[in-house]
């Protein structure tokens, strides 16, 4: 694998090759749970991505010295995403329908005051859901690379616009506020129906090396606006690919961040 994050996408035609002969452990305990037609259709389609992406069928699943790859997984109505980066690397990705939502409610609950703000300003409905996914499956993407606690550490991660002049919803110029430094993030709008957020850190190889000769250097960046070699965190974007015998989505990019 190069040093990128490929992100893998399935639709609903993926359940068909769901084979639960293929489940790993936890997943077969986890299979015999009841679920509702659609929890049912998310699950298989989900399980036969990753049964694609980790059988290496895709090519996806090991890096080029044959260690497993980091991996991180979302699904939301009948569709799935899985993120794959190489291994070592802090990866996590989350999928959201752009279905309708009380924004003003939920946003104090999982934002910063300076996002609720952002996102008060859109004069228009349909902006403000937009803005609001973003801001959503950023956070849960970090949630789950940086192993934080949800929904506790919601509001500490996201977003910032601290200097910009009339800061809005297009987020341009808004830097990460990350858990440390060196972390690069991705969304976009998938079919015009889903939002997808990715973020990834690679190992600190300059910190590891300098860790090696007896120097102590720690992490305590709180936003994510330092640069590192574009060999040592991969490709600004990530790539895009789709599940065998599944269509390709039209996407447009929503944010990029580093």
């Amino acid at each position: 694998m190069s040093a990128s994050v490929t992100l893998w996408w399935a639709g609903p035609a993926l359940a068909g090759q769901y084979r639960a002969g293929l489940l790993h452990a936890v997943d077969r305990k986890r299979a015999q749970t009841t679920r509702s037609r659609r929890a049912a259709q998310d699950w298989r389609v989900s399980r036969a991505l990753l049964q694609q992406v980790s059988a290496g069928s895709n090519g996806a699943s090991e890096s080029n010295d044959g260690a497993a790859s980091s991996m991180s997984l979302s699904h939301s109505g009948g569709h799935a995403i899985v993120a794959v980066a190489p291994a070592g690397w802090q990866v996590g990705v989350d999928l959201e329908a752009l279905r309708p939502r009380d924004t003003a409610r939920l946003a104090p609950w999982c934002c910063s005051e300076e996002e609720a703000g952002a996102l008060a300003s859109g004069a228009v409905d349909a902006d403000r859901l937009r803005a609001f996914y973003l801001l959503w499956t950023l956070k849960e993407s970090f949630i789950k690379a940086a192993g934080l606690a949800f929904p506790a550490d919601m509001r500490r991660v996201g977003l910032t616009g601290a200097g910009l002049p009339g800061a809005g919803l297009s987020w341009a110029g808004w830097r990460l506020r990350a858990p440390g430094s060196r972390w690069r993030a991705w969304s976009a709008i998938v079919d015009d129906a889903w939002m997808v957020s990715v973020a990834w850190r690679a190992p600190d190889t300059a910190n590891m090396a300098n860790t090696a000769h007896g120097a102590d250097r720690a992490d305590t960046a709180n936003t994510s606006d330092a640069r590192a070699p574009m060999d040592a965190v991969g490709s600004p974007d990530p790539l895009w690919r789709t599940a065998q015998g599944i269509a390709s989505p039209r996407i447009a990019i929503a944010g990029r961040w580093s």
